[in-house]
């Protein structure tokens, strides 16, 4: 169990640049559920002394959302809205990934609690889910013994970030909401506790854009590995991809690599393949890809920053980048970089439609109308 501060938390997570925090408004917890019992939540809120920031309970299992969610969460923040406690129910199968994103956008700090949570080890859905997604879920409710096993994600195998979250260090939800009437969420979730120190992550940030052979001692190593803890990939082909790729960009923090992607010379078997499900012939492109962050520094920019020097740095190359039509966070990156989709096709591995994008200023492959073309056969086209 993490060892409980008993120090001046406005030592500790005062923003740099920030000599004094803001005199803080009254804190309370409303015990009632903003989704199934508003109508209560909003003549509770009326009955506190003003200027007040409080939290509310919801279920992880809400049933139905209203259509106008995130006006509504905005309007709820303007009002002083922290914090959401989550009570997860044993019978979970699976996350409200995308009410948790919104919550999350709108400066709204996820906790998740409830005996359920791991009662039936790390490998449940819930669990996976609060653990490999601390920039959505940013705390949860620890056992009574403490942090176990297996409960950390799997960039924490590979080099483990120093110290600890910060709000490990507090005793529940009431101090973290305390913490969250001076400072934002967003700050709040970037800061670690290393034995005394203060660390905030996302501050010093440095990329690198460089040829496989250019590569520091071990770094081709860690980028290999984070690009399997994305899980996101075939893993047959990544160290071979990685090794003749034309160009690898990494980020790195206190000399831990916390993000990277890359562009790879795609193998003839996938253009052969591309060329028979699209029409398009992608020989001399170069194939942006394996694009993988900790978790840690998810919404800080790092993906996007990568791309965008990839991007800058493709020379004479055209670039194509394969994403999956569910994946809006990385379909997101690629619109803010001035990217665009140029097709689609289907591909068997993952049973969805992928789609295949372009920076806006390079040039499309000609797509061939021959009658003679193959027909796409459906095959897998990974």
């Amino acid at each position: 169990m993490a060892a409980r501060l008993k120090s001046d938390p406005d030592i500790i997570i005062t923003p740099i640049g920030m000599d004094t925090a803001p005199a803080p408004p009254l804190c309370r917890h409303c015990p009632l559920d903003l989704f199934s019992e508003m109508d209560k939540v909003c003549r509770w809120h009326e009955k506190q002394a003003a200027p007040v920031c409080f939290s509310v309970t919801a279920r992880l299992d809400v049933a139905s959302l209203p259509s106008d969610l995130p006006d509504m969460l905005t309007e709820w923040v303007n009002k002083g809205l922290k914090m959401i406690q989550w009570h997860c129910p044993e019978d979970l199968k699976a996350m409200p990934a995308s009410l948790l994103w919104q919550t999350a956008k709108a400066g709204i700090w996820n906790h998740v609690l409830g005996p359920a949570l791991f009662a039936k080890g790390t490998d449940t859905v819930p669990a996976q889910f609060v653990l490999n997604h601390p920039h959505v879920v940013h705390s949860f409710a620890l056992p009574e013994d403490g942090l176990r096993p297996g409960m950390a994600h799997a960039y924490d195998d590979i080099d483990p970030l120093p110290g600890i979250p910060f709000w490990q260090t507090l005793t529940g939800p009431g101090d973290i909401l305390s913490c969250l009437a001076r400072y934002p969420a967003s700050h709040l979730a970037r800061i670690r506790w290393d034995h005394g120190i203060r660390l905030v992550l996302g501050n010093d940030i440095q990329f690198y854009f460089v040829s496989p052979p250019e590569l520091s001692l071990g770094y081709l190593d860690q980028i290999h590995a984070m690009v399997l803890a994305g899980g996101s990939v075939d893993s047959a082909y990544v160290r071979a991809n990685l090794e003749n790729a034309y160009l690898i960009g990494y980020a790195v923090e206190s000399d831990k690599i916390v993000g990277c992607s890359c562009l790879k010379h795609p193998r003839e078997a996938l253009i052969r393949r591309l060329k028979t499900a699209t029409g398009m012939d992608f020989s001399g492109c170069v194939e942006r890809g394996y694009t993988s962050v900790r978790p840690e520094y998810r919404s800080l920019g790092v993906g996007r920053r990568l791309l965008e020097g990839l991007t800058a740095r493709s020379a004479n190359y055209q670039v194509f980048a394969i994403i999956d039509e569910d994946n809006l966070a990385t379909q997101k990156i690629a619109r803010w970089n001035n990217t665009r989709k140029i097709t689609t096709y289907f591909s068997e591995k993952t049973n969805k439609q992928m789609g295949i994008w372009m920076p806006v200023h390079m040039r499309t492959p000609e797509k061939k109308n021959d009658p003679g073309h193959d027909q796409p056969n459906r095959e897998d086209i990974q």
